[in-house]
């Protein structure tokens, strides 16, 4: 296969992913594919065979069929199932386990996520699925993390799609990540101690060590620039500083990082042979990773070094187009 077929091959499932959102996307771009068969090849004669062509439009309409499928969608037994007009009003109990660390809300409170197991209501205990959103007060967030097992009490409610045209929407917001309802806690009630170890605990080590090192306001802006502000905790005042100025992506955890590290670990190991230089660039990559969370912009970057580690290996050069085409595509 040539790079051009691959290319639009890729090109195909990115558009078949951009189609989904429309009615007949699917069906356009199998149609197209195979039209492209026919009449392509009179236009551009030194183009692809009429066979990639036919595969692109099939992959267009999987791809899109693949999308619809992905969608989150509460199951039957969703803790959002047993919301009502009544239960909005009564106070609840949720068991569950954290699937993020605890953040800070710009009202002051703390959010997690909770992986709902069982809930309390009325005096009757049932088993359910999904994830909730939570917000409770500060102090009861404090010491909770990743993977903790805890009770929260509180209020469960529906997520409300945005008021007016253009706002924002929250309900939207939730459901892109397989979350349809939330909780107005009042009280965490943790059930088991922390894990013992995670990332987590790492990111705290080097958090401290910056806010003892420079104090308690410049310390996490150096971790939020190290780690970037979605595994640092950032104060809102501080972000919205840097995105009314325009640096907001001082704080984002970047290919500019990666590159960073992947240069300067091929620089020490220069004198490596080139397994152990892919090796130790390879175990960079996924601490780095770790310790910033799975981000968009960090996996994309990610793996377009390791594409370059992978170059180095082989002896070949890398393509960056075609390097960052193969990346979107797999993201």
């Amino acid at each position: 296969m040539t790079p051009v077929s691959a290319a639009i091959l890729c090109i195909a499932y990115i558009s078949g992913l951009i189609a989904a959102s429309v009615a007949w996307g699917g069906y356009v771009g199998l149609a197209g594919g195979l039209l492209a068969a026919v009449g392509v090849k009179q236009i551009w004669r030194t183009g692809p065979k009429r066979w990639v062509w036919v595969t692109a439009g099939i992959i267009w309409f999987f791809a899109s069929l693949y999308l619809q499928w992905r969608s989150p969608l509460p199951q039957a037994n969703d803790i959002s199932r047993f919301i009502s007009t009544e239960t909005q009003t009564q106070v609840v109990q949720v068991e569950g386990k954290l699937t993020r660390e605890p953040r800070l809300t710009r009202s002051g409170r703390s959010q997690f996520f909770l992986q709902a197991n069982q809930l309390s209501q009325a005096n009757a205990t049932q088993s359910v699925t999904g994830q909730v959103y939570i917000t409770v007060p500060l102090l009861q967030a404090t010491g909770l993390h990743q993977g903790q097992t805890v009770r929260v009490t509180g209020r469960l409610y529906l997520p409300q799609p945005a008021a007016n045209p253009g706002a924002f929407d929250f309900q939207a917001y939730l459901k892109k990540s397989g979350v349809f309802a939330g909780l107005v806690g009042r009280q965490v009630e943790p059930l088991e101690p922390p894990p013992q170890w995670g990332w987590w605990h790492i990111r705290q080590v080097i958090v401290r060590s910056h806010l003892q090192g420079l104090g308690i306001s410049t310390g996490p802006l150096v971790s939020s620039m190290v780690m970037g502000r979605q595994a640092v905790d950032l104060s809102y005042p501080i972000r919205d500083r840097f995105i009314q100025v325009g640096l907001a992506h001082i704080l984002a955890a970047s290919g500019f990082h990666v590159s960073l590290l992947l240069g300067l670990v091929l620089v020490l190991t220069r004198r490596l042979s080139s397994r152990l230089q892919f090796s130790v660039g390879l175990a960079t990559l996924l601490v780095f990773v770790g310790l910033t969370g799975l981000q968009p912009s960090v996996a994309r970057a990610a793996l377009m070094g390791f594409g370059t580690l992978i170059a180095l290996v082989l002896d070949r050069q890398v393509k960056p187009l075609g390097s960052l085409l193969l990346t979107a595509t797999l993201l």
